[in-house]
Protein backbone atom coordinates (compact mmCIF):
# COMPACT_ATOMS: atom_id res chain seq x y z
CA UNK A 1 0.00 0.00 0.00
CA UNK A 2 1.20 3.40 -0.88
CA UNK A 3 1.29 5.78 1.96
CA UNK A 4 0.42 9.52 0.96
CA UNK A 5 3.41 11.67 2.37
CA UNK A 6 1.46 15.03 2.52
CA UNK A 7 2.96 17.23 5.32
CA UNK A 8 0.50 18.00 7.92
CA UNK A 9 0.57 21.76 7.13
CA UNK A 10 0.70 23.10 3.47
CA UNK A 11 4.24 23.61 2.67
CA UNK A 12 6.31 27.04 2.52
CA UNK A 13 8.52 28.40 -0.50
CA UNK A 14 11.44 28.19 2.52
CA UNK A 15 12.62 26.49 5.36
CA UNK A 16 11.60 28.47 8.39
CA UNK A 17 14.50 29.63 9.78
CA UNK A 18 15.95 27.75 13.33
CA UNK A 19 16.36 30.01 16.00
CA UNK A 20 19.31 29.88 17.89
CA UNK A 21 17.33 29.70 21.25
CA UNK A 22 15.43 26.66 20.16
CA UNK A 23 17.16 23.13 21.52
CA UNK A 24 20.27 22.31 20.06
CA UNK A 25 20.95 19.58 17.92
CA UNK A 26 21.83 16.10 19.09
CA UNK A 27 25.44 15.04 19.25
CA UNK A 28 26.93 11.45 19.36
CA UNK A 29 28.91 10.98 22.84
CA UNK A 30 32.63 10.35 23.26
CA UNK A 31 34.67 9.12 25.20
CA UNK A 32 35.51 12.64 27.20
CA UNK A 33 31.91 13.23 27.67
CA UNK A 34 30.44 12.62 31.38
CA UNK A 35 26.50 12.51 30.64
CA UNK A 36 24.97 10.32 27.91
CA UNK A 37 22.13 8.79 26.80
CA UNK A 38 20.12 6.67 24.15
CA UNK A 39 17.97 8.11 21.51
CA UNK A 40 17.21 7.88 17.48
CA UNK A 41 19.35 9.90 15.68
CA UNK A 42 18.58 11.51 12.42
CA UNK A 43 22.58 12.11 10.66
CA UNK A 44 21.23 12.82 7.67
CA UNK A 45 17.92 13.12 5.48
CA UNK A 46 16.69 9.76 4.77
CA UNK A 47 14.01 7.54 5.23
CA UNK A 48 12.68 7.17 8.48
CA UNK A 49 13.43 3.14 8.51
CA UNK A 50 17.15 4.43 8.62
CA UNK A 51 17.29 6.02 11.41
CA UNK A 52 19.40 4.14 14.51
CA UNK A 53 19.63 4.51 18.06
CA UNK A 54 22.90 5.81 18.89
CA UNK A 55 24.52 7.40 22.29
CA UNK A 56 24.43 10.85 22.58
CA UNK A 57 25.79 13.63 24.57
CA UNK A 58 23.60 15.70 26.90
CA UNK A 59 24.20 19.20 25.40
CA UNK A 60 24.42 22.28 27.74
CA UNK A 61 21.33 23.72 29.17
CA UNK A 62 20.46 27.23 27.69
CA UNK A 63 18.34 29.83 29.42
CA UNK A 64 14.93 29.69 29.63
CA UNK A 65 15.13 26.16 28.73
CA UNK A 66 14.50 22.99 30.76
CA UNK A 67 16.05 18.84 30.47
CA UNK A 68 13.38 16.46 31.23
CA UNK A 69 14.08 12.34 31.23
CA UNK A 70 12.02 11.75 28.73
CA UNK A 71 9.53 8.59 29.60
CA UNK A 72 6.99 8.44 27.18
CA UNK A 73 7.47 9.68 23.17
CA UNK A 74 4.06 10.42 21.25
CA UNK A 75 4.70 9.19 17.53
CA UNK A 76 3.07 11.39 14.91
CA UNK A 77 3.43 10.99 11.06
CA UNK A 78 5.02 14.18 10.65
CA UNK A 79 8.75 12.25 12.04
CA UNK A 80 8.76 11.03 8.47
CA UNK A 81 8.42 14.05 6.94
CA UNK A 82 11.60 15.49 9.61
CA UNK A 83 13.51 13.09 8.83
CA UNK A 84 13.56 13.24 5.09
CA UNK A 85 13.45 16.89 5.32
CA UNK A 86 10.06 17.61 3.75
CA UNK A 87 8.62 19.33 6.65
CA UNK A 88 7.91 22.84 6.00
CA UNK A 89 10.75 23.10 9.20
CA UNK A 90 14.21 21.86 9.66
CA UNK A 91 15.84 20.93 12.44
CA UNK A 92 19.51 21.36 12.02
CA UNK A 93 21.43 17.96 11.80
CA UNK A 94 21.85 15.70 13.49
CA UNK A 95 19.17 15.53 15.29
CA UNK A 96 16.63 13.25 17.14
CA UNK A 97 13.06 12.90 16.07
CA UNK A 98 9.53 13.07 17.67
CA UNK A 99 7.80 16.58 19.17
CA UNK A 100 5.54 15.39 21.63
CA UNK A 101 5.88 13.34 25.11
CA UNK A 102 6.19 13.49 29.01
CA UNK A 103 8.76 13.07 31.25
CA UNK A 104 10.07 14.48 34.33
CA UNK A 105 11.99 17.40 35.06
CA UNK A 106 16.00 16.82 35.89
CA UNK A 107 17.19 20.34 35.20
CA UNK A 108 16.01 24.05 35.14
CA UNK A 109 17.76 26.66 33.41
CA UNK A 110 18.68 30.06 34.32
CA UNK A 111 15.23 32.35 34.48
CA UNK A 112 12.57 29.20 34.32
CA UNK A 113 9.92 29.69 36.84
CA UNK A 114 6.94 27.65 37.62
CA UNK A 115 8.57 24.43 36.46
CA UNK A 116 11.29 22.50 39.01
CA UNK A 117 13.56 19.29 39.12
CA UNK A 118 11.43 16.53 39.70
CA UNK A 119 8.08 17.93 38.34
CA UNK A 120 5.81 15.18 35.94
CA UNK A 121 5.15 17.00 33.00
CA UNK A 122 4.59 16.69 29.08
CA UNK A 123 5.61 19.11 26.37
CA UNK A 124 5.37 20.09 22.79
CA UNK A 125 9.03 19.60 21.99
CA UNK A 126 11.30 21.31 18.38
CA UNK A 127 12.48 17.97 18.00
CA UNK A 128 13.98 15.53 20.48
CA UNK A 129 10.96 13.37 22.22
CA UNK A 130 12.13 10.21 21.02
CA UNK A 131 15.55 9.86 23.42
CA UNK A 132 15.68 9.54 27.07
CA UNK A 133 16.83 12.82 27.64
CA UNK A 134 15.37 16.20 26.28
CA UNK A 135 16.19 19.93 25.94
CA UNK A 136 12.77 22.41 25.63
CA UNK A 137 11.69 25.35 25.68
CA UNK A 138 10.12 26.37 29.23
CA UNK A 139 7.29 27.62 27.57
CA UNK A 140 6.27 24.42 25.65
CA UNK A 141 6.52 22.32 29.00
CA UNK A 142 2.90 21.74 30.72
CA UNK A 143 2.81 19.94 34.64
CA UNK A 144 1.01 16.98 34.74
CA UNK A 145 -2.02 16.26 37.63
CA UNK A 146 -1.63 13.77 39.77
CA UNK A 147 -4.26 11.78 38.25
CA UNK A 148 -3.37 11.79 35.20
CA UNK A 149 -0.56 8.88 34.17
CA UNK A 150 2.57 10.50 31.99
CA UNK A 151 2.19 7.47 29.48
CA UNK A 152 -1.69 9.48 28.64
CA UNK A 153 -0.49 12.88 28.89
CA UNK A 154 1.99 12.14 26.49
CA UNK A 155 -0.66 11.84 23.88
CA UNK A 156 -2.26 15.76 24.65
CA UNK A 157 -0.12 18.28 23.68
CA UNK A 158 -0.11 18.46 19.99
CA UNK A 159 -2.95 16.11 19.24
CA UNK A 160 -5.41 17.56 21.91
CA UNK A 161 -3.77 21.10 21.69
CA UNK A 162 -4.59 20.80 18.16
CA UNK A 163 -8.26 19.99 18.41
CA UNK A 164 -9.13 21.85 21.54
CA UNK A 165 -7.38 25.28 20.80
CA UNK A 166 -9.07 24.51 16.88
CA UNK A 167 -12.32 24.17 18.34
CA UNK A 168 -12.17 26.74 20.51
CA UNK A 169 -9.98 29.83 19.34
CA UNK A 170 -11.15 29.01 15.05
CA UNK A 171 -14.34 27.10 14.94
CA UNK A 172 -16.19 28.51 17.99
CA UNK A 173 -17.52 25.03 18.50
CA UNK A 174 -21.15 25.43 20.39
CA UNK A 175 -23.45 22.94 22.03
CA UNK A 176 -26.05 21.64 20.17
CA UNK A 177 -24.02 21.86 16.86
CA UNK A 178 -23.52 18.83 14.73
CA UNK A 179 -19.60 18.32 13.95
CA UNK A 180 -18.37 16.01 11.43
CA UNK A 181 -14.71 14.28 12.09
CA UNK A 182 -12.79 13.00 9.37
CA UNK A 183 -10.08 10.04 10.26
CA UNK A 184 -12.29 9.46 12.92
CA UNK A 185 -10.07 6.28 14.13
CA UNK A 186 -6.69 8.11 13.98
CA UNK A 187 -4.74 10.29 17.23
CA UNK A 188 -5.83 13.92 16.10
CA UNK A 189 -9.64 12.16 14.56
CA UNK A 190 -10.25 10.61 18.26
CA UNK A 191 -9.07 13.46 19.87
CA UNK A 192 -11.62 15.79 18.12
CA UNK A 193 -14.45 13.39 18.69
CA UNK A 194 -13.85 13.37 22.53
CA UNK A 195 -13.44 17.25 22.89
CA UNK A 196 -16.39 17.57 20.50
CA UNK A 197 -18.10 15.57 22.50
CA UNK A 198 -17.22 17.58 25.58
CA UNK A 199 -18.16 20.78 24.16
CA UNK A 200 -21.33 19.47 23.43
CA UNK A 201 -21.67 18.64 19.85
CA UNK A 202 -23.70 16.21 17.97
CA UNK A 203 -20.61 14.23 16.15
CA UNK A 204 -21.01 12.56 12.84
CA UNK A 205 -17.50 10.54 12.49
CA UNK A 206 -15.72 8.89 9.10
CA UNK A 207 -13.42 6.14 8.99
CA UNK A 208 -12.44 3.48 6.51
CA UNK A 209 -12.67 0.40 7.94
CA UNK A 210 -15.54 -1.79 9.87
CA UNK A 211 -12.69 -2.37 12.66
CA UNK A 212 -11.49 1.62 12.38
CA UNK A 213 -15.51 2.64 12.30
CA UNK A 214 -16.50 0.61 15.46
CA UNK A 215 -13.72 2.46 17.35
CA UNK A 216 -14.40 5.85 16.70
CA UNK A 217 -18.19 4.86 18.06
CA UNK A 218 -16.41 3.23 21.32
CA UNK A 219 -14.53 6.26 21.26
CA UNK A 220 -17.91 8.58 21.62
CA UNK A 221 -19.48 9.18 18.13
CA UNK A 222 -23.54 9.70 18.21
CA UNK A 223 -22.80 8.21 14.40
CA UNK A 224 -20.13 6.49 12.42
CA UNK A 225 -20.26 6.77 8.30
CA UNK A 226 -17.37 5.34 5.81
CA UNK A 227 -14.92 7.50 4.43
CA UNK A 228 -16.16 7.22 0.64
CA UNK A 229 -16.74 10.56 -0.79
CA UNK A 230 -19.10 10.00 -2.98
CA UNK A 231 -21.72 8.70 0.13
CA UNK A 232 -21.23 11.41 2.00
CA UNK A 233 -23.08 14.23 1.16
CA UNK A 234 -26.45 12.00 1.44
CA UNK A 235 -25.78 10.32 4.43
CA UNK A 236 -24.63 13.12 6.63
CA UNK A 237 -27.89 14.92 4.97
CA UNK A 238 -30.06 11.99 5.91
CA UNK A 239 -29.04 11.81 9.30
CA UNK A 240 -29.55 15.50 9.93
CA UNK A 241 -32.85 15.90 8.14
CA UNK A 242 -31.09 17.47 5.22
CA UNK A 243 -29.78 20.76 7.40
CA UNK A 244 -26.13 19.59 7.21
CA UNK A 245 -23.28 19.81 9.66
CA UNK A 246 -22.35 23.21 11.27
CA UNK A 247 -18.85 22.11 11.71
CA UNK A 248 -16.39 19.98 9.91
CA UNK A 249 -12.64 18.80 11.33
CA UNK A 250 -10.92 17.50 8.25
CA UNK A 251 -7.13 16.31 8.56
CA UNK A 252 -7.25 14.97 5.65
CA UNK A 253 -8.34 16.88 3.13
CA UNK A 254 -8.47 15.91 -0.74
CA UNK A 255 -11.82 14.30 -2.08
CA UNK A 256 -13.43 14.50 1.40
CA UNK A 257 -12.89 17.81 1.89
CA UNK A 258 -14.97 18.68 -1.36
CA UNK A 259 -17.49 16.24 -0.04
CA UNK A 260 -18.09 18.27 3.09
CA UNK A 261 -18.52 21.23 1.42
CA UNK A 262 -21.91 20.01 0.18
CA UNK A 263 -23.22 18.66 3.30
CA UNK A 264 -22.28 21.99 5.61
CA UNK A 265 -25.26 23.51 6.80
CA UNK A 266 -25.58 27.16 6.12
CA UNK A 267 -23.04 29.47 8.35
CA UNK A 268 -20.95 26.52 8.96
CA UNK A 269 -17.60 26.06 9.66
CA UNK A 270 -14.91 23.96 7.90
CA UNK A 271 -11.77 23.18 10.11
CA UNK A 272 -8.63 22.45 7.21
CA UNK A 273 -6.19 20.80 9.91
CA UNK A 274 -3.70 18.85 7.32
CA UNK A 275 -3.86 16.75 4.05
CA UNK A 276 -3.57 13.12 4.80
CA UNK A 277 -4.88 11.95 1.70
CA UNK A 278 -2.05 13.60 -0.32
CA UNK A 279 -4.25 15.87 -2.21
CA UNK A 280 -4.57 19.65 -1.35
CA UNK A 281 -7.98 20.66 -1.94
CA UNK A 282 -9.12 23.78 -4.12
CA UNK A 283 -12.52 25.48 -2.54
CA UNK A 284 -15.10 26.15 -4.26
CA UNK A 285 -15.84 29.23 -3.31
CA UNK A 286 -19.00 29.50 -4.96
CA UNK A 287 -20.25 27.00 -2.64
CA UNK A 288 -18.85 29.53 0.12
CA UNK A 289 -21.07 32.43 -1.19
CA UNK A 290 -24.09 30.36 -1.69
CA UNK A 291 -24.54 28.73 1.76
CA UNK A 292 -22.11 31.57 3.95
CA UNK A 293 -19.38 28.99 4.48
CA UNK A 294 -16.14 29.81 6.23
CA UNK A 295 -13.31 27.63 5.55
CA UNK A 296 -10.66 28.36 8.57
CA UNK A 297 -7.22 27.06 8.21
CA UNK A 298 -5.78 25.89 11.18
CA UNK A 299 -2.19 25.38 12.25
CA UNK A 300 -1.67 25.26 15.61
CA UNK A 301 2.20 25.24 15.49
CA UNK A 302 2.03 29.11 15.28
CA UNK A 303 1.27 29.58 19.25
CA UNK A 304 4.32 26.83 20.33
CA UNK A 305 7.09 28.52 17.55
CA UNK A 306 6.60 26.29 14.88
CA UNK A 307 5.19 29.54 12.31
CA UNK A 308 7.04 31.34 9.58
CA UNK A 309 8.56 33.02 13.00
CA UNK A 310 9.04 32.22 16.46
CA UNK A 311 6.08 33.27 18.22
CA UNK A 312 5.80 30.71 21.39
CA UNK A 313 6.37 33.96 23.85
CA UNK A 314 3.51 35.71 22.54
CA UNK A 315 1.24 33.50 23.03
CA UNK A 316 2.44 30.76 26.20
CA UNK A 317 -0.04 32.21 28.65
CA UNK A 318 -2.99 31.41 26.46
CA UNK A 319 -1.46 27.99 25.28
CA UNK A 320 -0.48 27.17 29.22
CA UNK A 321 -4.15 28.14 30.58
CA UNK A 322 -5.74 26.06 27.92
CA UNK A 323 -3.10 22.87 28.50
CA UNK A 324 -4.18 22.86 32.36
CA UNK A 325 -8.02 23.27 31.16
CA UNK A 326 -7.43 20.22 29.01
CA UNK A 327 -5.16 18.11 31.26
CA UNK A 328 -7.84 18.61 34.07
CA UNK A 329 -10.70 17.69 31.94
CA UNK A 330 -8.56 14.09 31.23
CA UNK A 331 -7.43 13.65 34.44
CA UNK A 332 -10.97 13.76 35.75
CA UNK A 333 -12.81 11.87 33.17
CA UNK A 334 -14.92 14.98 31.91
CA UNK A 335 -13.05 14.29 28.58
CA UNK A 336 -12.25 10.16 28.01
CA UNK A 337 -9.17 9.23 28.44
CA UNK A 338 -6.75 8.96 24.84
CA UNK A 339 -6.75 5.58 23.10
CA UNK A 340 -3.00 4.86 23.38
CA UNK A 341 -0.94 2.12 21.71
CA UNK A 342 2.17 1.33 24.05
CA UNK A 343 5.56 0.52 22.13
CA UNK A 344 9.11 -0.50 24.42
CA UNK A 345 11.92 1.69 23.04
CA UNK A 346 13.89 -1.42 22.06
CA UNK A 347 10.79 -2.13 19.58
CA UNK A 348 10.22 1.36 18.73
CA UNK A 349 10.45 0.49 14.80
CA UNK A 350 7.51 -1.60 14.82
CA UNK A 351 5.44 1.64 16.84
CA UNK A 352 6.40 4.04 14.07
CA UNK A 353 5.58 1.44 11.26
CA UNK A 354 2.22 1.11 12.72
CA UNK A 355 2.29 5.20 12.44
CA UNK A 356 3.26 5.08 9.69
CA UNK A 357 1.21 2.51 7.55
CA UNK A 358 -2.13 4.04 9.21
CA UNK A 359 -2.82 0.68 11.37
CA UNK A 360 -2.20 3.28 14.28
CA UNK A 361 -6.02 2.96 16.53
CA UNK A 362 -5.74 6.25 18.69
CA UNK A 363 -2.04 7.57 19.52
CA UNK A 364 1.08 5.19 19.47
CA UNK A 365 3.53 5.74 22.38
CA UNK A 366 7.30 4.79 22.83
CA UNK A 367 7.67 4.10 26.42
CA UNK A 368 11.58 5.22 26.74
CA UNK A 369 11.41 3.66 30.74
Amino acid sequence: MTVAQAPLFPAVSDAVAVPTAWPPAARLATSADAHTFEGVLCEQWCDWQDLQVKTLARPPLQPGQVRLAMHHAGIGFALKLFVSGKYQRKPPLPFTPATEGSGVVIEVGEGVTGLQVGQRVAAALDWGGLAQEAVVTAETVYPVPDELPLGLAAALPLTYGTTWAAFEWRAKLQPGEVLLVHGASGALGMAAVQIGRFMGATVIATASTPEKRAAALANGAHHVLGSEAEALSSEVKRLTGGRGVDVVFDPVGGALFDASLRCTAPEGRMLSIGFASGTIPQVATNLLLVKNISVIGFNYGLYIGWGLSDERRRHAATVQALMARLFAAVGQGAVARPLTQHVPFAQWREGVATTMTRQAVGKVIIDLV
